[in-house]
């Protein structure tokens, strides 16, 4: 029988899939989709660690990318925010729970930015708070998966903006 542990990992592995993908799309509302239903399978490996704050945060969070599908207003944002606080503090176990919480709060206003460029940028700050609470935690799928997702992120900036186009 496998253990708790090693179900996680075999969660976030499909939540690493999705997320490679996600940053490969151009569609602001593909790529948000995209990071729904990963945050979805990131909050079940949380939970399965009995990591609860982390949990909560990525269930919030993949409500938050589905709103932010449609909607873009800037008092959601701040809704978002606040509910991320509220959870945090409902669920707090350590220090740790923070850094959660910082990754959230940024990836939050990275889900709100009407434009895909100011959204990859966001994502990458918070991005990076993800990957020390998943190198913390011990979970190295889900860290391999953040680094991944860091280097996802920047070769779809790359190919989608980064590249000039010499005009003659």
């Amino acid at each position: 029988m496998m253990s708790l542990f090693l179900w996680s990992q075999l969660v976030v592995s499909v939540a690493l899939l999705l997320d490679l993908a996600s940053f490969q799309l151009r569609d602001r509302r593909r790529i948000l989709a995209c990071l729904a239903l990963s945050c979805a399978l990131n909050a079940g490996h949380f939970a399965l660690l009995g990591l609860w704050s982390a949990a909560t945060l990525l269930l919030l969070a993949c409500v938050r990318f589905l709103v932010s599908i449609w909607l873009v207003h800037r008092i959601l944002m701040w809704f978002f925010m606040g509910l991320a606080c509220a959870a945090v503090l409902a669920t707090y176990q350590g220090p740790l729970a923070l850094l959660g919480l910082l990754g959230s709060l940024l990836q939050t206003r990275a889900a709100f930015c009407p434009d895909d460029r100011l959204l990859r940028r966001w994502m990458l700050l918070g991005t990076l708070c993800w990957l020390i609470n998943n190198l913390l935690v011990g979970s190295p799928v889900a860290a391999l998966m953040e680094g991944l997702f860091l280097v996802s992120n920047l070769v779809g900036y790359y190919r989608h903006y980064g590249r000039k186009v010499a005009v003659y």
